[in-house]
């Protein structure tokens, strides 16, 4: 939900100033949800998270959600969401690598072979989707270049920010901070950032009026921000606490799935019996992927 509204945002509006205010939005609801509906002091949202988790969660929320979804929304405006997010398949195997080195994570070849299944039902799919739907971009090599650059980039980027994220939310092998708290911090720290960045390169008055103002850009941005930055960051930081990053990061990688489904709900979209197919190939990998240490050939 948060992917289609953010398309639809980013194509009304400068994807920098979209991903700029819905991040300022989310911040704002993330801390109303985190006082009033899980009492949380703004002493305990300060004090509480040690000085480790606030570095990790911090660079967390940089990677992630600053750098991250700026290239993820600049892809987006070049070549395309379906184009862009045929790399969100570099994601997992960035997630693995990098759970590898920081967090220790190991996935058996079982696993492996689950991941790699998952990838190729996603890519099939994005694939089948762009045959049936004949999306054709009138691109430049250098738009083209750049988009691709930017989609990798951003996948890149979620991979390691879900790594940091985990590295500052479980204590050798514990759950020590709530998955709400810990988007507060990713999302304060992504957020600061992100302005400070922008207050030497643009107006952010004349950008913040323009979006809050203008119905057909504020809807899509404010309905975005609710199931994106919001529930979705929330749920993330929840999975990412007691699954392996690679694993976590496998199922997030079913979002253009979960987003053609969507909008086939939605009514915007046909999905043939072939994505289907692809559909129910990638999350058998993903089944795989969880059962692995339960399989055996």
């Amino acid at each position: 939900m948060g992917t289609i509204y953010f398309t639809i945002a980013s194509n009304r509006a400068s994807p920098v100033s979209v991903n700029r205010v819905r991040l300022l939005y989310a911040f704002i609801l993330i801390t109303l949800l985190s006082v009033l509906f899980f009492r949380f002091s703004l002493a305990d949202l300060f004090l509480q998270p040690d000085k480790a988790q606030w570095f990790w969660l911090g660079i967390s929320g940089i990677i992630g959600l600053t750098i991250g979804d700026f290239f993820v929304f600049s892809a987006f405006k070049l070549i395309g969401g379906s184009k862009a997010s045929l790399f969100n398949a570099i994601a997992p195997v960035a997630a693995l690598l990098l759970g590898m080195v920081l967090l220790n994570e190991h996935l058996n070849g079982m696993g492996i072979l689950g991941m790699a299944i998952s990838v190729s039902g996603i890519l099939w799919f994005i694939r089948e989707h762009n045959r049936k739907q004949q999306l054709h971009l009138e691109l430049t090599k250098a738009d083209l270049l750049k988009g691709v650059a930017f989609a990798a980039l951003g996948a890149i980027s979620q991979g390691l920010g879900l790594v940091c994220a985990k590295k500052g939310l479980v204590h050798h092998g514990q759950f020590s901070l709530h998955p709400i708290h810990a988007t507060w911090i990713r999302m304060g720290i992504g957020t600061l950032v992100t302005y400070l960045i922008g207050f030497f390169r643009s107006n952010m008055w004349t950008e913040f009026k323009e979006i809050t103002f203008t119905r057909s850009i504020f809807k899509p941005v404010i309905t975005g921000t609710v199931f994106g930055p919001v529930i979705g960051v929330t749920m993330s930081m929840l999975a990412a606490s007691v699954l392996e990053v690679s694993l976590a990061q496998t199922i997030f990688s079913l979002l253009p799935i979960s987003v053609m489904f969507t909008a086939r709900f939605m009514g915007k979209e046909k999905l043939s019996a072939v994505s289907l197919i692809a559909a129910l190939i990638s999350i058998l990998g993903v089944v795989i992927l969880v059962w692995r240490n339960e399989i055996h050939w």
